[in-house]
């Protein structure tokens, strides 16, 4: 039996002040949903529609911030499904580097690392070429994706008639390499969206007391592999280039953290007034 897809919270679109989020799932009680967001000060109209599943909400950034309204939506939809964990996304899901371009990477690698072990031959070698058509291959597919997503595609892709020209001529590792960087170079260092995973665990209360819930905040698990390993030789790349983290990039993760701090890491307007929800990091 497959198991169910957790509940996905996606921030589509952000302004200051104003924010929309699209639910992978129908709530229970969209009201209620709209409710808990509402109970804040600062917070203007809430307007939720069933068609597209998606929640405009409109505030005042002085007053609360963007990642406080998704938290406290993803709380929400976890209690709204019995305590179970929900995605919360800053942004859509989206691969920055297509599995073609993973490939030919490969590809090229492998065969400068072979070309450097053996030395220099007369002609390019089987590997070779597989590894000079599969970077074209890569590069067309990359920009026939744009092509479809935005009706047009960065000039970067022009890099391709080079390469051809390059496998024409029979003498077109060096330039694999060099027109796979010139294309897929910037998106080395183009920071994945992040997400984090949002539980509601019911806990007992102090001596006397009923149960409580406690708002938990940890890795998002269900993250595509692949989308975990670049990011991670994302942070590699821009270390090395850099000698630090990506100034002025803040992860969801870290963003929550921040609000959670400023707020004496409770979650406001949930459980009792005088109390608000804890948050707790894992």
């Amino acid at each position: 039996m497959i198991p169910e897809k957790k509940p996905v919270i996606t921030v589509v679109h952000s302004l200051p002040g104003r924010v929309r989020v699209r639910l992978s799932h129908e709530p229970n009680d969209p009201e209620r949903l709209m409710t808990a967001v509402r109970v804040h000060p600062g917070m203007g109209t809430t307007r939720y529609t069933s068609q597209t599943r998606s929640l405009l909400v409109e505030f005042d950034p002085h007053a609360i911030s963007q990642e406080e309204i998704t938290l406290r939506m993803a709380f929400q939809c976890a209690l709204d499904r019995g305590g179970s964990p929900v995605r919360l996304l800053a942004a859509p899901e989206h691969s920055v580097l297509e599995n073609s371009a993973i490939l030919a990477a490969i590809g090229l690698a492998t065969s400068l690392g072979v070309r450097w072990v053996n030395g220099a031959r007369k002609g390019p070698t089987a590997l070779e070429w597989s590894a000079g058509v599969g970077t074209a291959w890569s590069i067309a597919e990359h920009a026939w994706k744009e092509l479809r997503q935005r009706g047009y595609f960065d000039p970067e892709a022009l890099t391709l008639v080079y390469l051809l020209t390059a496998l024409f001529r029979g003498r077109f590792l060096t330039a694999s390499a060099v027109t796979w960087l010139s294309t897929f170079g910037r998106h080395l260092i183009e920071v994945p969206p992040t997400g984090v995973e949002v539980r509601a665990l019911e806990v007992a209360g102090p001596t006397g007391e009923g149960s409580r819930h406690e708002l938990v905040v940890g890795p998002d698990t269900e993250a595509p592999e692949h989308m975990r390993v670049l990011g991670a030789l994302q942070g590699v790349l821009k270390y090395a280039m850099s000698g630090g983290g990506a100034h002025g990039v803040q992860s969801l993760w870290e963003e929550l953290r921040h609000v959670s701090r400023i707020h004496g890491e409770i979650l406001e307007g949930f459980g009792r007034a005088d109390e608000g929800i804890p948050i707790r990091f894992r």
